[in-house]
C-alpha cells in the first residue's frame, strides 16, 4: 500500500528548514541544518514532547554518526546541543500534530530507536548509555511502535 508524503519548503529550497508529513498520521517531521535551530523558537511543531536525530560525521573515525534523544520541548533541548554536541550538522525532529505524546511515549520511543540504531550498525551511536524502556500500556505501546516505524 501506498503513502502520500507532503513536504513544506520554508525558504522554497532544501537547504534551510523542511516540515514533513505523511498523510493520515499525527507525526510530523522537521528537519534542519544546525545553523537554523535558534529559528525554532517560531516553529509551534517544536514547542512540544518529541524525538530528535542529532545526524553529522564522528571526528575521530570519520564515519557518520548519530544521537538520538527526547525533550519535553524539543527545540530547547536541541538548542542545548550546540554548545554539548559538536560532531552534528543537521537534525530531525518528531513531533505529534495532536500534542499527544507524552514524556513516557516519547522515553519509549527514545529507548526503543537507539536500539534499533545499535542494530542496525549503520551509524556511530553517540548515545552514552542506553535509554531505559518506558513502561506503557500494552495499547500504547503498539501505538508507539506504528509511531516508531513512521519514523524509520
Amino acid at each position: 500500500m501506498g503513502k502520500s508524503i507532503r513536504i513544506y519548503l520554508a525558504e522554497k529550497d532544501v537547504s534551510g528548514i523542511r516540515h514533513a508529513e505523511i498523510v493520515n498520521w499525527t507525526g510530523q517531521a522537521l528537519a534542519f541544518p544546525r545553523n537554523r535551530v535558534s529559528e525554532l523558537k517560531n516553529w509551534q511543531e517544536t514547542q512540544r514532547q518529541g524525538i530528535y536525530f542529532l545526524l553529522g560525521i564522528d571526528e575521530q573515525t570519520g564515519q557518520e554518526a548519530v544521537y538520538i534523544g527526547e525533550a519535553e520541548v524539543v527545540s530547547a533541548r536541541i538548542a542545548q546541543h550546540l554548545t554539548s554536541k559538536d560532531f552534528w550538522s543537521e537534525c530531525i525532529a518528531f513531533t505529534s500534530k495532536d500534542e499527544n505524546l507524552t514524556k513516557s511515549h516519547v522515553k519509549y520511543l527514545e529507548a526503543k530507536l537507539v536500539a534499533s540504531a545499535i542494530a542496525a550498525g549503520r551509524y556511530i551511536v553517540k548515545n552514552a548509555a542506553k535509554p531505559q524502556d518506558s513502561a506503557l500500556p500494552r495499547a500504547d505501546k503498539d501505538s508507539m511502535d506504528e509511531f516508531s516505524e513512521h519514523v524509520r
